[in-house]
């Protein structure tokens, strides 16, 4: 038995949400998971929430989650369609029977729960062979985990019950009978030696060669305190760029597009 795994060349993005929308825009989408447990109210005020986002672009939306406040919460805001329950038993619920999903999204769910193969089991009876099934998951590699490791400290949430990396997500969407289409890693780090928008706001200020003092001084200083901040991410922004350079396999977490094997 080979424990050396060679990890596969696959894409890096910046962030989860630009890809899952794409992937549900015009979609009927079941959202498993679409309560924000902890930040549900704040990132609600600041329409950052995921389902949210889901509800602009989906041409369908359900959702489940165990938490019913929650779920109550995103009610009394006009949110319909919505189960409070276990998504290990998704299967057994009767409004969800008969709808062909196009797609399906656990999105950072996954490490939660007791027994994730018992939930890919479970949900795999809603789908169809054309459902995408959206997995992602924080990676048990990110660099901000490592570096946290050198003062002493374990840097995860306190309610996760794993860390996945690309071959154990892998092989248990395998071994669950799917098999995976499409394979990411999503990176939330700032990388790359110049960013666009200090190179924008350089641009900017080269291009408007005419603007009140006054307005010429707020500019400066915006800039000047942007540059700073700059200057302090330089050290991790280098390390992070090389890293990756090595494998996208140092990002933060990992999103695999899977359909149920035929």
């Amino acid at each position: 038995m080979n424990p050396y795994i060679r990890l596969p060349h696959v894409p890096i993005v910046r962030g989860r949400q630009e890809i899952i929308l794409s992937r549900c825009h015009g979609k009927k989408v079941l959202h498993l998971g679409c309560v924000d447990t902890g930040l549900l109210e704040e990132r609600f005020i600041h329409q950052e929430l995921m389902h949210q986002k889901l509800a602009l672009v989906a041409d369908g939306l359900w959702g489940v989650d165990i938490n019913t406040a929650g779920i109550a919460f995103l009610q009394s805001k006009g949110f319909n369609n919505l189960i409070a329950g276990d998504i290990c038993d998704v299967h057994t619920f009767d409004p969800l029977r008969g709808i062909a999903f196009d797609v399906i999204l656990v999105s950072e769910v996954l490490e939660h729960l007791e027994n994730p193969g018992l939930f890919l089991e479970a949900v795999s009876i809603l789908m169809t062979p054309e459902t995408e099934l959206i997995i992602t998951v924080p990676n048990a590699f990110r660099i901000d985990t490592w570096l946290q490791l050198f003062r002493g400290i374990e840097y995860i949430h306190p309610d996760h019950n794993y860390w996945f990396s690309y071959h154990t997500l892998v092989t248990l969407i395998q071994k669950k009978g799917y098999k995976v289409g499409e394979f990411y890693v999503y990176s939330l780090q700032p990388y790359g030696l110049f960013p666009t928008s200090l190179r924008k706001s350089f641009k900017r200020d080269q291009a408007n060669t005419v603007i009140a003092p006054s307005a010429m001084s707020q500019r400066s200083v915006a800039l000047g305190n942007r540059l700073y901040k700059y200057l302090l991410s330089c050290p991790k922004r280098i390390l992070v760029t090389l890293l990756y350079k090595l494998t996208p396999f140092w990002g933060d977490g990992l999103i695999a597009i899977v359909h149920r094997d035929a």
